[in-house]
This record gives C-alpha cells, structure tokens and sequence, in this order.
C-alpha cells in the first residue's frame, strides 16, 4: 500500500543552472523560471532521465529539494543575494554587478556602475536592483528592430 510518504509518489524540484544562449531550455518540458533561476518538478521515478536529459540539453543541476506532490513550492527570498542590474540601449546589453548583502548596499554602489558605462559611451541606462543569481554577468542582446522614442 502506497503511502504519501513512499519514495515513488514524491516529487522533487530541481534548480538549474542554465545559460540561455547555450542551453536548449525550449527543449525542457515544464521548465519554469522565477526570480532569475529555472526549476523542474520531477517525479522521483523520472529522476534519473530528468538529470541525464538536462545534462544533454547543457544544464546543470545546481540543488534537488524534495516536495510533497500537494504542497505549492515558495522561495525563500531572503536566502538570494542583491545585484544592482543595468540594462543599455546602446550597448544592447544587461550587466549584473555583485553580489551585495542587502538592498541597501547595492543601492549605494550602483551610482559608480552607472558612472562607468557612461565613461564607456553606454546609452539608455535603465537601473534595476532586485535579488536573483544571475547565469552571466555581461549578457548581449539582440539589436532592438523598433525606434525606442522618448515621452
């Protein structure tokens, strides 16, 4: 008799580690991202393909936490640590500089980073602080194709 506490009706939630140039995450079934990492929910007898297909697909499983199969999964938004997040115009670009302690320490580091860029030649400096692990620190993006236009 199978209980909810038997090994073959748990499930698990892994965190990965992915680097969304690279990886192949739109290949990861039920993948879903919250507060800058990717999670799976993974039952225990899938865990093995799971870990094989994810290695494959260039992920890599950062931690494995087991949840009950009823129970809604939460972060715990204090154990993630502050990054002082600029996104450019021109460089189409995201740089994360940390990882800082509180909001309040990356709140007073981020004038110099802006400083920098500016030095550099960045335009449209948009500065965001907020918790996450970014995957890269520097992140080029596309060129955008519409005309960004000031209010």
């Amino acid at each position: 008799m199978a209980t909810n506490n038997d090994k073959y009706s748990r499930i698990f939630l892994y965190e990965i580690a992915i680097d969304p140039k690279i990886g192949k995450l739109n290949h990861i079934e039920s993948l879903f991202q919250r507060r800058g990492k990717f999670y799976l929910k993974v039952p225990y007898k899938r865990m093995s393909q799971e870990m094989q297909r994810i290695s494959r697909l260039g992920g890599k499983i950062i931690k494995i936490v087991p949840i009950g199969a009823l129970d809604d999964f939460s972060i715990q938004e204090e154990t993630l640590p502050w990054w002082v997040e600029l996104t450019t115009t021109r460089p189409h670009c995201i740089y994360y500089f940390g990882p800082f302690d509180n909001f309040a320490e990356a709140y007073g580091h981020y004038g110099g980073y802006v400083e920098d860029l500016q030095e550099e030649g960045a335009e449209g400096i948009i500065i965001n602080i907020k918790q996450c692990q970014p995957l890269v620190l520097t992140q080029e993006l596309e060129e955008e194709t519409s005309k960004i236009f000031n209010d």
